[in-house]
């Protein structure tokens, strides 16, 4: 019962943390189900792509509400998400526990690269090709842009990729994405967890397939993150999203550092 307790309040906070910033939360269920409760990284991955379902589809509900969320770049975005997810949950298959955990801790690292230090734009334009005409805002009355399609696809399979080998969503590509070609973060940070509900769900069932969810684990993380998560899309609007950003880059590089020194180096 403590067990249950702690866990339910741990995936509670890293839901209302994830919908402020537009993730699934992924970046911290792994490393916490492997760090706290013992996790393989396979299994870590998988029941953390399941919780995300649950998470990114309540704050979506509230960001919905909000009027913030753009679907036809969601569209955009999930298509080649959903396939790569697909690509990088099966290619886990061939990974050793320890190459899992070393690929997770350098995308933390790059999250957390992006996060302290925006100018860096590890998330390019991609100028070429057709484009299409949006709303900058969720509600219609922002200013008309024209975004470059091929920058929505590439990004939205890198997303999918890092996603399905990860379990940490595609959130760290689709924000940073959108918000260089132009959208409002928060419009990105709502959208982004539109797409990566879609995502979530074909990485989650192909891990599924592969026997690498934990039932009783995915009821705990998936109650308190979806609490969690409608609590921070309910004050993410009152929020200025670079604090938190510049907080958690920090937390997700000793984050890193501790799953390599603890799976890797100690293990």
């Amino acid at each position: 019962m403590p067990e249950t307790i702690i866990a339910f309040f741990i995936a509670a906070g890293i839901g209302l943390i994830a919908s402020i910033i537009g993730m699934g939360g992924g970046f911290l269920y792994v490393p916490t189900l492997m760090l706290i409760f013992g996790f393989d990284p396979k299994m870590a991955v998988g029941t953390s792509l399941a919780v995300m379902i649950l998470s990114a589809c309540t704050a979506t509900l509230v960001y919905w509400r909000q009027k913030k969320t753009l679907i036809t770049l969601a569209a955009f975005l999930v298509l080649p998400a959903m396939l790569f997810s697909l690509l990088g949950s099966l290619i886990t298959v061939y990974f050793d526990a320890k190459i899992l955990v070393i690929l997770f801790a350098l995308v933390l690292i790059l999250m957390s690269l992006q996060m302290l230090v925006p100018s860096l734009n590890l998330v390019p334009v991609i100028p070429w090709g057709p484009s299409c005409e949006v709303n900058r805002s969720g509600d219609g009355k922002g200013e008309p842009i024209r975004i470059p399609c091929l920058h929505l696809l590439v990004w939205g399979a890198m997303g999918g990729l890092v996603s399905g080998i990860t379990g940490t969503s595609g959130g760290a590509f689709f924000v940073p994405a959108l918000v260089v070609i132009g959208i409002p973060v928060h419009v990105a940070v709502a959208t982004s967890l539109l797409t990566i509900i879609p995502t979530s769900i074909t990485g989650a069932a192909t891990h599924a397939v592969l026997g690498n969810i934990s039932l009783p684990f995915l009821v705990i993380y998936g109650a308190g993150a979806a609490i969690g998560a409608y609590a921070g899309a309910t004050i993410a609007p009152r929020i200025q999203a670079g604090h938190i950003r510049k907080g958690f880059g920090i937390l997700l590089i000793v984050i890193a550092l501790l799953m390599i020194q603890q799976k890797v180096l100690g293990g």
